[in-house]
């Protein structure tokens, strides 16, 4: 660590002001000033605000993107939140033992007040984030970066006490032990002051990147305590992990090859003379297919005005492009639909999440053929999720209670720390099986991760990570906050409360369609 101790000494020290623009303390003029190496970016807030959410997160992605780090973000992302709100709780506590006149450095008076605290500052939180924004009480978040290293710091302005301390580095430790998310859990209902599970995950997820245990770190001293992320530039995309995951793989070697009768109708609609009635004789074959068709045709991604009553009807409203990409997802429907318990849940949300991008596809300006390979996507992106959620319900039902409760911007480590894959890779290793297009099996692969997309996908990528966040936000299981700025602007919103209206809209007419 000498060379960092030298390029930071050298660095000069811009001061922190209020940024209108921004809402928050800052050293930067705007999110695109560039990136310097060994020139540290730094925001100040009293509470972990919108405006502050929206500055780490987007600064985060910059240096991520800069570096060739985007696939660590989910982890960092989360660390970063986690660590931010320890930081923010702990200043919080400051006050609470001030308001009970009660010496926070003392540890009889500590082991009384502290029983209370939960309970305590949840009933008073509003007040005493009011009084944190006129106290001494901070948090300051810096990113600094050379060739060889990326830093992230969180500091408060406190020196934590010895108790403090001790369980901090009992939860690294921890953190650092185990291998399997089960253990954890289990500290879900040991914990005084309802934290640790948090810092724990947080470990793991670092861990389970390759990253090594010193990558994360507490440091305290005379008024002032940091979290130190170290991440070194040179850090590769891997998965220690992947030989957990050989039960879930074998369970995808056991599934049964494409249905034969959509494999037959996909290629009478390619040859040239081909005609509607032709393949509606083939379909009405197979009366399960029909049905799905139909039912399909009905629903409010794809409904078209009235009720639509028989097969012929739909064929007319789908047509025959349309309907080639929509059979992947019926294939997949008839062959899931049985065997896995989930699938039920899954593809209503999918078919949600194919209504959002049908609307995203409107204001983007995509033709329909475009429009339909992306409807068709968004009905097949978490297929993976379907065989997790059918084989490996309660842990995957611990993971969603851990996701919704702490501040994880995803579930995808988690799976990965608890399966050695994630719903992700696994959806896309099954469209590989069923030689679906490679459209599909990246938007499989990268709807959580959209960052990491290749241009040539984007068009799918994004509109389909977009309408899983309105999902996930609809049901505030995640933040606006957490969609990056490029995505944003790629879908054509100008700001972010531009799509939050969007938003609430298109919730407004999905909830009306059924």
């Amino acid at each position: 660590m000498l060379l960092w101790v030298i390029f930071m000494a050298e660095t000069k020290s811009v001061p922190i002001q209020w940024n209108q623009e921004l809402g928050i303390y800052t050293n930067i003029n705007g999110f695109n000033d560039s990136i310097v190496e060994n020139q540290p970016i730094h925001f100040r807030f009293s509470n972990f605000d919108d405006h502050a959410k929206i500055a780490i997160t987007q600064t985060l992605d910059r240096y991520l993107i800069f570096t060739d780090l985007i696939f660590l973000r989910d982890a960092v992302l989360s660390t970063i939140k986690e660590s931010i709100t320890n930081a923010v709780k702990a200043n919080a506590k400051r006050l609470y033992f001030q308001k009970q006149q009660a010496d926070i450095m003392d540890q009889s008076s500590y082991i009384v007040v502290i029983k209370d605290f939960k309970q305590g500052y949840l009933s008073q939180k509003d007040q005493i984030d009011k009084e944190l924004v006129t106290s001494k009480y901070s948090v300051i978040v810096t990113f600094i970066h050379n060739k060889d290293l990326l830093r992230i710091r969180i500091m408060n302005n406190i020196k934590i006490t010895q108790d403090e301390l001790s369980r901090i580095q009992e939860k690294i430790n921890k953190g650092n032990q185990y291998n399997d998310l089960g253990e954890a859990f289990l500290e879900m209902g040991d914990e005084l002051e309802g934290a640790g599970l948090g810092l724990i995950m947080a470990m793991m997820m670092l861990k389970n990147e390759g990253l090594q245990p010193n990558s994360f770190r507490y440091e305290s001293g005379d008024d002032k305590t940091s979290v130190i992320i170290d991440i070194p530039t040179k850090t590769r995309d891997s998965n220690p992990q992947f030989q957990k995951a050989d039960n879930l793989l074998k369970e995808v070697d056991n599934l049964p090859a494409f249905p034969k009768i959509i494999q037959d109708i996909q290629e009478t609609i390619n040859k040239p003379n081909s005609s509607i009635n032709q393949i509606a004789e083939m379909i009405k074959r197979d009366v399960s297919l029909s049905a799905g068709i139909l039912k399909l045709s009905n629903s409010a991604a794809y409904r078209r005005g009235d009720k639509v009553e028989t097969l012929d009807r739909a064929l007319q409203l789908i047509g025959l492009k349309e309907l080639q990409t929509l059979l992947y997802s019926l294939g997949t429907k008839k062959i899931m639909e049985d065997k896995f318990p989930a699938f039920a849940s899954i593809w209503e949300k999918s078919n949600e999440s194919a209504f959002y991008c049908k609307l995203l596809a409107k204001k983007m300006g995509y033709t329909k053929e475009t429009t339909a390979n992306l409807m068709s996507s968004a009905l097949l992106h978490d297929i993976g999720e379907i065989v997790l959620l059918s084989l490996e319900k309660d842990k995957m039902d611990s993971i969603q209670e851990v996701s919704q409760s702490k501040e994880f911007s995803s579930n995808l480590t988690l799976e990965e720390i608890s399966f050695g894959i994630t719903h992700t890779k696994l959806g896309a290793m099954i469209a590989e099986k069923w030689f679906f297009p490679e459209l599909f099996s990246k938007a499989m692969e990268s709807h959580h991760t959209p960052l990491t997309v290749a241009e040539l996908y984007k068009e799918i990528g994004y509109p389909i990570y977009l309408s899983d966040m309105m999902i996930r936000i609809n049901y505030q299981e995640s933040h606006p906050s957490e969609i990056p700025k490029s995505i944003l602007e790629y879908c054509k919103f100008n700001s972010l409360s531009e799509f939050q209206s969007f938003r609430t809209n298109a919730l407004d007419e999905f909830r009306n369609s059924n």
